[in-house]
């Protein structure tokens, strides 16, 4: 898991000028540091001292590349003042004796905290400057504490929920660092992975509320009540994400998958079914079969494809695809639920035709007998960035013809909140009534994400 931490800069004259120059042209600032072990996608909270000793401002940091010998790069964003008049001798002072030598080699001559000193500097700030609650909250001990007291399906919910937001974000092209600011705000378990984002707070804002009402393909979706909300923005390319966890959606039950993906642009669906794997000494990772709940869930897979196959596309560019077969299978490890990382997890994507052959492959059979995928065994698969980029780029799943009926269909089941039977008529024209529909009761729940601007859009559910 990544772990989090500190680093105190400090600036001489000659670069607080920079610095403060840097802030006034790009918002940005970037130093030569002597080099230090840190995780590049892990949090790390920097504290800026001028060079009168006073902690002036406070931002998310990132080590960069090799500056020089022994040297990395600093890479200072989202800098925010300091309102309250701390001086390095403050912090000194404030944390317990313990861990005071440490703390104050660092405020005195810069570089990264430990973990322990880290810990009692970002409770003793919090606690000082409350100003900075949005940038250190989620580090100090009593957020620690509340997530700590979450139940394991808690943890699991969050997990899941997180994964989708997160792969939502890479296939959008969206960059994924607003997921480190999650924080849990209170000792009760959210509602969703989006309560403890900052941008779902903003949900309620009518100029938000407004812009998400203007995207295209939205508006079947703005009348589900009690939804969670988030707007993601990448500044660099204009590209928007809306996330909303609108609850109790039947659709894992009448897929067969956890997550579905929708390219508005070119009108392409691709669902996917997370199949967790588990340790093994000898592969590192396996995944056991025959499994029942898998069985069960290819069945209903299969059945859809029997429906959409039905109608063929129309020949048209926009209707090019590698593949249009839309199941996909991931194999991962168990999910753990880790708010510090903004990482998407590693595994295999395999399409639901081959699954099939390597189900029944000779090569699938372990040393006991049974029956097992492995990274040795599976040949091919598609890891995190290059089922992106097909999908991204609508290389793979459903045609135009075919997405049309099953956008209808999901439109019902999300306005409905009921499980509608997806079926499409043999009639050779594709229209609105080729989705037929009837009504059973059955409620589970589901996440919806879309992304807009001149980048793809994409709606993922999650069950």
């Amino acid at each position: 898991m990544a772990k989090p931490g500190a680093y105190v800069l400090k600036l001489t004259r000659d670069r607080e000028a920079l610095f403060h120059e840097a802030l006034e042209d790009r918002e940005m600032f970037a130093e030569a540091v002597p080099s230090f072990p840190h995780a590049r996608g892990a949090p790390l909270v920097c504290f800026i001292l001028n060079s009168r000793g006073r902690i002036s401002h406070i931002a998310n940091g990132r080590r960069g590349v090799n500056a020089g010998t022994f040297q990395s790069r600093l890479n200072l964003s989202d800098i925010e003042p300091f309102q309250t008049k701390l001086t390095a001798q403050d912090i000194i002072e404030g944390v317990p004796a313990r861990n005071r030598k440490v703390v104050e080699e660092r405020f005195k001559h810069g570089g990264l905290l430990t973990p322990k000193a880290f810990e009692e500097v970002v409770d003793l700030v919090a606690r000082l400057a409350p100003e900075t609650a949005p940038s250190i909250d989620r580090f100090t001990k009593a957020t620690r504490r509340r997530l700590a007291t979450l139940d394991r399906s808690a943890r699991e919910a969050l997990g899941a929920q997180k994964e989708s937001v997160a792969t939502a974000m890479l296939l959008a092209g969206i960059e994924r660092s607003p997921l480190q600011e999650w924080v849990l705000r209170d000792d009760e378990a959210p509602g969703s992975f989006l309560d403890g984002l900052k941008q779902s707070r903003q949900r309620e804002d009518e100029m938000i509320i407004r812009d998400m009402a203007d995207v295209p393909g939205y508006d079947f979706i703005r009348r589900v009540p009690k939804a969670s909300a988030a707007l993601f923005v990448d500044e660099e390319s204009g590209t928007r994400l809306t996330v909303v966890l609108a609850n109790r959606l039947p659709l894992e039950e009448q897929t067969g998958t956890d997550l579905i993906y929708y390219n508005e642009t070119f009108k392409s669906f691709i669902l996917v079914q997370y199949k967790a794997m588990e340790n093994d000494k000898a592969e590192g990772a396996v995944f056991r079969f025959p499994e029942k709940q898998l069985s069960e869930e290819i069945a209903r897979m299969d059945a859809f494809v029997t429906e959409i196959n039905k109608l063929q596309e129309e020949g048209t560019i926009d209707d090019f695809r590698l593949n249009n077969e839309p199941f996909f299978l991931k194999f991962c490890p168990r999910i753990q639920f880790d708010p510090d990382s903004s990482g998407v997890t590693k595994g295999m994507y395999v399409p639901l035709s081959y699954w099939k052959r390597l189900a029944d492959h000779d090569g699938m059979v372990g040393p006991r007998g049974g029956r097992r995928l492995a990274y040795s065994n599976v040949r091919r698969y598609f890891d995190n960035s290059s089922f992106a980029s097909m999908v991204k780029g609508a290389w793979i799943g459903t045609v135009v013809s075919q997405s049309s009926v099953i956008e209808r269909w999901m439109k019902e089941v999300i306005e409905t909140g009921r499980a509608i039977a997806f079926a499409v008529k043999t009639d050779d024209k594709p229209d609105d009534d080729n989705a037929s529909i009837t009504v059973r009761p059955d409620l589970d729940t589901g996440l919806f994400i879309e992304a807009s601007d001149e980048e793809p859009q994409f709606i993922v559910m999650k069950n």
